[in-house]
């Protein structure tokens, strides 16, 4: 009886510190890869703001971002909404920006190879 229990025991240990399964992201809410999509074509026009600023002390530091909605067909709302579900999960962001980050790898080595 006791050995049983300490199996039981153990088992429910095990369960309890495998990783818990991905929760399903709302319909309403970009999927993980059209987030990391976005995020880039953030990061790489705020890049291009920071460059610009660098040259030219002139420009607005207000990075307007309303084109890149566009093209992702979202609304500013809806991007706030996305943005505020993704960062009250950390580890799905994480993972969003992990994909954006290899993109930028793979853009940069695109570039020093000259393709």
């Amino acid at each position: 009886m006791i050995k049983n229990f300490s199996i039981f025991l153990f088992c429910i240990f095990l369960f309890s510190c495998a990783k818990n399964p991905e929760a399903k992201i709302p319909d309403n809410i970009l999927p993980k890869e059209k987030m990391a999509e976005l995020m880039l074509d953030i990061q790489l026009y705020e890049s291009s703001m920071t460059v610009s600023l660098l040259k030219d002390e002139n420009t607005p530091l207000e990075i307007p971002k309303t084109d890149i909605l566009k093209k992702h067909g979202l609304s500013k709302k809806q991007y706030d909404e996305n943005f505020e579900y993704y960062s009250q999960h950390p580890a799905l962001f994480s993972e969003v920006y992990t994909i954006v980050l290899n993109d930028l790898s793979r853009m940069q080595a695109e570039i020093m190879n000259g393709n």
